[in-house]
């Protein structure tokens, strides 16, 4: 079996119960601290983000959330190198497993690879480009573009390594960075069904929030959108 660290807040006195739940059903889990980037200063995030951009350029600058998000899975990736084990598990605190988690689970750990990825995404929406292996109505795949979201995801020895080497500084959020395969290399598939869901409505909100004009928000989507489309582009190069 496998560790799990679930990336946990301790201010975040809501998700207790879920972190508890955790705890209770994942293999050799324990609760790995997760870093507060509302709290570091200015100069420490300014250097941790101070980098030329990939190609492509995200299009936003980091929040404090997202950059924090990102180091607690940096921390995440470290300890299963630390660890020595095949992979490692790392969920966020905010996810709850489904009726089909634990066949996912099982096909997912039935297939861990050095150099893989296995998302366990939150909603059906990636294309599949290659069943990878089935079993008890659960398929693993790659998917043709690579789909947002880190609420949990088996991350192998190697390809944590990797993406360690590749982020002492940052230039966008954690999920938008794994999407480059083409950059870092790592091979990344998905479960479907979706084996879990987001609690965040349950425990009080995301904290990763801002509050934008409606103008801000227009000004927002259409950057979004010729983002997504440079990713797509690129995806389909490397699938």
């Amino acid at each position: 079996m496998i560790r799990s660290y679930i990336i946990h807040m301790d201010s975040s006195t809501a998700r207790r119960g879920l972190v508890d739940g955790l705890m209770a059903r994942l293999p050799g889990a324990e609760v790995l601290p997760a870093v507060d980037g509302r709290v570091m200063d200015d100069a420490s995030r300014t250097a941790i983000t101070a980098m030329t951009p990939h190609d492509p350029a995200y299009p936003f600058p980091l929040k404090p959330g997202e950059i924090g998000c990102f180091l607690s899975h940096r921390k995440a990736w470290a300890a299963i190198v630390a660890s020595g084990d095949a992979a490692g598990l790392i969920v966020e605190d905010d996810i709850a497993p489904t009726d089909g988690f634990d066949a996912a689970l099982a096909l997912a750990l039935d297939h861990i690879a050095p150099n893989r990825l296995i998302r366990f995404p939150l909603r059906d929406k990636e294309e599949v480009a290659e069943v990878v292996a089935t079993a008890d109505g659960v398929r693993l795949f790659r998917p043709r573009v690579i789909g947002l979201t880190t609420g949990m995801q088996i991350v192998g020895r190697e390809a944590a390594a990797r993406l360690l080497d590749l982020t002492d500084t940052l230039d966008r959020p954690v999920d938008t960075f794994l999407q480059m395969r083409w950059l870092h290399g790592v091979e990344v598939v998905s479960l479907t069904p979706a084996p879990v869901r987001s609690a965040v409505a349950e425990t009080g909100g995301s904290t990763i929030q801002s509050h934008t004009s409606a103008w801000a928000e227009i000004s927002r989507g259409w950057r979004r959108m010729r983002y997504r489309s440079r990713v797509a582009r690129l995806s389909g190069d490397k699938t």
